[in-house]
């Protein structure tokens, strides 16, 4: 009788991957509150130059700051409370195709946001708000973290041991 082969073990995204981009959605989501607080409230300024070619102001009152009337920075907020909902552990363990493509869509979605705020600042405003870049490098760090999670769980259900992982 030839020896039973061990079971397969279920795809799995490894769990430091999942605090990683917890902690970025989070760290997004500090500072989109934070561009929000400073959108609706006049005596809270932002922290950052207001001349020159960084100006946070010039960019955080432009027209381009406004989507269908609703603040880029209320959008953040949405984007990253959501995005730390779908990378939180237990999302993060789902192996519900819904909750993966979900998760994939809702980066490449942020990253999509990224690339047409980044054309706004260089092209359309002429200035670069250096909050606004933060919230920019935090989104494709998020979106290369879930990119990462879901192609080594794809490679351990092709069969990879995931066993000694260290990430």
């Amino acid at each position: 009788m030839p020896p039973a082969s061990p079971p397969e073990a279920p795809a799995s995204r490894p769990q430091r991957l999942s605090w990683v981009a917890v902690g970025l959605a989070l760290a997004g989501l500090a500072i989109s509150s934070y561009l929000t607080i400073a959108h609706y409230t006049t005596h809270v300024s932002l922290a950052c130059s207001d001349t020159g070619t960084i100006d946070c102001q010039k960019v955080t009152t432009s027209a381009q700051s406004m989507i269908g009337g609703v603040p880029v920075a209320d959008l953040g907020v949405v984007f990253f409370a959501v995005a730390a909902v779908l990378v939180w552990p237990g999302a993060w363990r789902s192996r519900r195709p819904g909750v993966v493509w979900l998760r994939i869509a809702w980066v490449t979605a942020g990253v999509g946001m990224v690339l047409r705020l980044l054309y706004a600042e260089l092209f359309e405003i002429d200035a670069i708000c250096l909050w606004c870049s933060a919230v920019h490098v935090l989104t494709v760090c998020l979106f290369a973290t879930v990119l990462v999670g879901e192609a080594l769980a794809a490679e351990d259900a092709r069969g990879q041991p995931a066993a000694g992982r260290m990430i």
